[in-house]
This record gives structure tokens, sequence and C-alpha cells, in this order.
């Protein structure tokens, strides 16, 4: 009844296309939808007090994403660089921000209307027993570590940061072996243990498990000292939901404390990263961005970079259909399709599809910047759907993938185990999927279930 009372208010303020800015209209639909996140959180804890979950990181995200930068505007405090890169057409500005409400009102009420009919299920204590040799697999994670690293190339080991673009060939599939295996490792190793357990008993155990502890710190040291904040990210959010799910729920006020004591150490991290060797020098990363972070500490927001990913949303409302017709869902299926090695190329080869029209981020790129173009936008989840389906179908697949994200979390909580790998891929993809586009984690979800299968039936 809220969620259905919400969108009837939403349909009476709905915005024309385009229209002058209107402070009051973001700001109404920025309490709007604080109480509705308000409402969604409480309701939540009737299932469960463990705040390190997909829902929180999703909603962090995209409120930063799509609502930061137009309620800041609406205080007066729009940031110098907004005019230019972010809404270039701002009377689009009203439209987008309504819309966004409208698509995460009804993300919530999909995603607590399947929450609540599985909330009486009688939950079974999590999963079965592994049969998996834990000593074969940390002798596959050294040795995909090594060969990670043997081809890698140079460029990694110094630091320098490009976003893997230097990395030599084949790499890029070597680290997603090495990584995936690294994840599932650090799920079996938490899986182990019986709810409520001592912190001594984990580190007692960490001891004779040192390979893998090993490969962990290698892999983590070597992406922290480039400046790579991702797969660090990634690594600490596979331990957190792993321990929150098998051991013990984390609470609001821990993940607070942890969150804003991560957002400082990446920060730094970013701000210590470079691209260029001769930087270098003799400090080393931490050193740098603590004293690029003194320098420049007044005018650091370190929400700005994922905030801007709004501006996507706003293009993609301004060429599409007015300018150019909507895509009908080629880019979606071709990213189906990238989850086999080699899919997409080979329909895009075989079908002669123009790069623009290979996915969303692809097509408002070149639309605005032309073929040439050398430096990308991303690409942003409700428009990733928008130039396929337009805005009422962005509303439909909003309110499905709220269904399947709880049903996801339910089946996982009722002790599926491939569910739980489903949910903690999901977990570390929560806060950025929003600047991305909607099937991004799928690649990595079918490989991650495979790869537990494969080691299941080989490593013995």
């Amino acid at each position: 009844m809220i969620y259905a009372l919400a969108l009837v208010l939403l349909i009476l303020l709905t915005p024309d296309y385009s229209s002058p800015f209107s402070p009051e209209l973001i700001v109404t639909l920025s309490v709007i939808y604080g109480l509705l996140v308000i409402y969604f959180f409480n309701q939540h804890k009737r299932v469960t007090k463990n705040w390190v979950r997909f829902d929180v990181f999703f909603i962090i995200g995209y409120t930063i994403v799509h609502f930061q930068l137009p309620f800041y505007g609406a205080l007066g405090l729009e940031p110098a660089y907004a005019a230019a890169d972010i809404w270039p057409n701002k009377s689009i500005v009203n439209y987008a921000t309504w819309m966004s409400t409208v698509a995460i009102t009804l993300w919530m009420w999909g995603y607590q209307w399947i929450l609540f009919r599985r909330m009486n299920v009688k939950k079974k204590e999590i999963f079965r027993r592994f049969n998996v040799n834990l000593y074969k697999f940390d002798i596959f994670l050294l040795i995909s570590l090594i060969v990670f690293l043997s081809i890698v190339g140079s460029d990694f080991f110094k630091g320098i940061y490009d976003g893997g673009r230097s990395w030599g060939e084949g790499a890029n599939y070597a680290y997603l072996v090495l990584r995936l295996a690294l994840y599932l490792r650090i799920v079996y190793f938490l899986s182990s243990f019986s709810k409520g357990a001592h912190i001594k008993e984990i580190f007692n155990k960490l001891f004779t498990n040192k390979l893998f502890v090993a490969v962990l710190g290698i892999y983590t040291f070597l992406f922290l000292v480039s400046g790579d904040r991702g797969p660090v990210m990634h690594v600490t959010l596979i331990l957190a939901g792993s321990y929150a799910f098998f051991i013990r729920p984390v609470s609001f006020k821990a993940i607070v404390i942890l969150s804003s004591a991560a957002a400082i150490i990446f920060t730094i991290i970013s701000l210590g990263r470079t691209r260029n060797a001769d930087d270098l020098q003799d400090t080393n990363i931490f050193a740098r961005g603590y004293e690029n972070f003194q320098h420049s500490r007044d005018d650091i927001n370190i929400t700005a970079e994922l905030a801007g990913s709004v501006r996507v949303q706003y293009r993609a409302l301004e060429y599409v259909p007015y300018r150019y017709p909507y895509l009908n869902g080629l880019p979606l299926l071709l990213s189906i399709a990238g989850t086999v090695p080699f899919g997409a190329s080979t329909v895009i080869k075989t079908f002669n599809i123009p790069e623009m029209y290979t996915s969303s981020s692809s097509f408002l790129n070149i639309i605005v910047k032309g073929e040439g173009y050398t430096s990308g936008d991303g690409s942003e989840i409700l428009s990733d759907i928008y130039i396929n389906f337009g805005v009422y179908g962005t509303f439909v697949i909003m309110f499905l993938f709220g269904m399947a994200s709880s049903h996801i979390y339910n089946k996982a909580n009722a002790g599926s185990f491939i569910y739980f790998l489903v949910l903690i891929i999901l977990l570390y993809y929560g806060l950025y999927m929003s600047r991305a586009m909607l099937f991004t984690p799928l690649k990595d979800i079918i490989s991650i279930i495979f790869l537990d299968y494969l080691f299941r039936k080989l490593l013995k």
C-alpha cells in the first residue's frame, strides 16, 4: 500500500519531458525517495539484522548516481563542471529525476513483495558440506596467480594504473579465472564455520590454510600498489558478505564505520595512482595519495565520479527516441551472448552489426562524440534499459529486477549454494551497478557457478 500510494503521488507529479529546472520538484522527489528508503530498510529489519546485503549497496549506489547532483543543484550547490559535462540540456533533469524515482520505487516494491512472501519459510542450516580437496584447490590458485603474473606485463609490477589496458595477451582471461577462483575459495573457507564462530577460531584456521592466505595476500597487495581499487573492494565485500551470511550479521553501526574507513583509504589510493612511470619516484601509492590529499582535500568529493554517471541517463533521454529509434533489446541480447567466450563477437561478425549497436555505452558515446571518440562516458542502468524499451519498459524491468533480486536472496537464505554464489556476485557489483549495464554481473555469475561445478567434479 505504501508503494502504491507513492506511485499515485509520483504520477500526479509527472513533469513534462522538457521543462525548466525546478528545485521545488527535485527536492519533493528526493524527500519522497528518502522516506521510501527509510521504510524499505525498516521493513527489511523484520527479516535480518545484517547490513552487508546487495539491496543496501545497490540503493546507496543508485542514490548517489541518480539523486546527488540534481539535489545539489536544487540547493544551489551545483558543481562547477555540471553545466558542461553533466547536463548540457538541463531541461531534461526534472523528467530524468522523476523517472529515477518511479523506477526505484517499483524496484523496492517488487523486492519486498517477494521478500515477505517467503519470510516465514523455515531457514535451513546453511549449505551442504563441500567435498572439494582444498589443498588441490590452493595449488590451482597458486598456478593461476603465477600464470597471470607471467603474462600481465611489466607495468603492473611498477605500480602503474591503466585499468588493464597494457596487460599482455591472455591476461584478462587468466585474471577472470584467478579472481573468481579466489572468491570461491573465500566462500568455501568461511562457510566451513558454524554460526557465531569466534574470531579466534577463524584466525586459527587461517594458519592452517597458509597457501590460500599467501595467494590472497599477494593478490590484494599487488592491486593495492597499482591503485586498482576494484579488485581490492571486491575481495573485501566477498569476505564481509560471506562472514555476515555464514557466521555473524554485520550491524548498521559496523557497516557505517567500515564503509567510512574504506572510503578514505580508497580515496587516498585513487589520488596516489599514476599512469606515468616518471611520477613513481621512490614513494609508495599511500604516500603519494596522502600528499595529494593534503594539497587538495577541500576540493575532494569521494562520490563525484559515481554521481557523474547520471549524465548518461540525461543523454539517453535527450537523443532517444527523438533523434534515434529504440534499439528493441539488441545490445541486451549481445550482453547475454557475451557470457559465452567469443559469443558476442561471433554474433556481431555473423550479422555485421555496427559498433554503435553493440552496447548501450557504445551507442551513446558514438551518437554524442562520433565514431572516433577517445574516451567514453561509461554506462548507467536506467539508460541501458531505456534506449531499448522506453520509459515504461524501464519501469516494468526494474520491477522485475526487484523481484528477481529478492528471489535470489530468499533462495540463498533457504540453503541453496548456487543462489548464494549469485547473491555474492551481486553484492560486489551492487555499489556500482547503477553506473553499469543491466547484465554486467551475468558473466561472473555463470563463470563462478561453472567453476564451482568443475572443482567439485575434478578436485575431490
